[in-house]
């Protein structure tokens, strides 16, 4: 059987379960009858019973009968002309706009960099917006709860008792109940302080999401005026309520739960370990930065010297490892943090 009328697309024929191709023309008409003619058989159906695929740059095309028969072609264009003839009103595919974006190398190009800007947007505006709230949402009650959790496997693993005197101890703790006063808004923490001993921590100070503060003994033993500690405690102080510790348990969490849902498997997520890890250190960065500017206004409102911060901190590069790399490093360059400190010093504190 032969038809004259209406277009044709040339293709090949496979009935359902048979591997054997059949040379075959599809016709189709305006008002969407379709005939598929091979040697020996003719099938008539509608276009709106096809199943279609989309087309994916200029691979061969495939369109299915309700029976499971399959007719193929590698006219990509004819196809798309009989989809347009038919349906004139319809609007282009996701299927159509990938093939074009395909063929287009400046398309390409535009949508890396839109993609490019998007996922910078989201990695550092969107998704630390949505950490912080969620943060911020948690109760103190559960920030106690995961600080008392902390503090037990430190103790197990890393801290043994303090080895530092009754008295020194008790200077310490006079000196940090007198900063303690000084917080203007404590934001319904309570503060504390501990003192550990590490041989494998060394020289610390470090805040637990619930206002706890431990102290090591190395650190301590650098300490040699009240002002120095009250920097540390400052800068300690901001990270509790900023909520910074939590934020980076939410920020490890939710990074692990984009890259999977990104990469789709942990395999590929963790080769981009790296990666991961240098987003992980920009957000730690930005903590520490938020940290020092706080403990830098509240040394100016209280009058006391960046030389305070300086000279403790300078005594604490001198037991520290070689310097880290920036983007390697959970903290600013050493050159920053010391620069802003100095600044204190420059602009006059008014007396209230």
């Amino acid at each position: 059987m032969t038809l004259t009328s209406g277009s044709n697309i040339k293709g090949t024929f496979y009935n359902k379960g048979i591997s054997t191709p059949h040379a075959a023309t599809l016709f189709y008409f305006d008002n969407g009858d379709i005939i598929i003619e091979t040697e020996h058989s003719t099938t008539k159906l509608n276009i709106s019973s096809l199943s279609i695929s989309p087309r994916v740059a200029n691979t061969k095309r495939q369109i299915f009968t309700p029976d499971g028969n399959m007719f193929t072609t590698h006219d990509n264009d004819a196809v798309d002309a009989m989809i347009s003839k038919i349906y004139p009103q319809q609007k282009k595919t996701i299927a159509s706009l990938l093939y074009y974006i395909e063929s287009h190398i400046a398309a390409i190009t535009a949508l890396i960099a839109v993609s490019i800007v998007a996922v910078f947007i989201f990695i550092r505006l969107i998704f630390p917006a949505i950490i912080t709230h969620m943060a911020f949402s948690i109760p103190i009650s559960t920030l106690n709860l995961i600080s008392e959790k902390t503090i037990e496997y430190l103790d197990d693993q890393f801290f043994t008792t303090t080895q530092l005197s009754p008295m020194r101890i008790n200077t310490i703790h006079a000196q940090f109940k007198e900063f303690v006063a000084t917080i203007p808004d404590k934001k319904n923490f309570t503060f504390s302080i501990k003192f550990r001993h590490s041989s494998f921590i060394g020289p610390n100070a470090f805040a637990l999401p619930d206002g706890t503060i431990i102290i090591t003994d190395d650190f301590v033993k650098l300490i040699q005026h009240k002002h120095e500690l009250f920097t540390i405690l400052a800068h300690e102080t901001a990270h509790v309520l900023n909520r910074h510790g939590v934020r980076n348990i939410l920020l490890n969490s939710g990074l692990l739960v984009v890259a999977i849902a990104i990469f789709g498997d942990v395999v590929s997520t963790t080769m981009i370990g790296l990666p991961l890890l240098l987003i992980h250190n920009g957000y730690s960065r930005d903590f520490e930065r938020q940290a020092d500017l706080y403990a830098i206004e509240y040394c100016r409102k209280n009058h006391i010297s960046g030389k305070h911060f300086i000279n403790l901190y300078k005594r604490l590069q001198q037991k520290a490892p070689a310097n880290i790399p920036t983007l390697l490093s959970t903290h600013p360059a050493d050159e920053e943090r010391i620069s802003l400190f100095k600044k204190i010093d420059e602009i006059p504190n008014k007396k209230p």
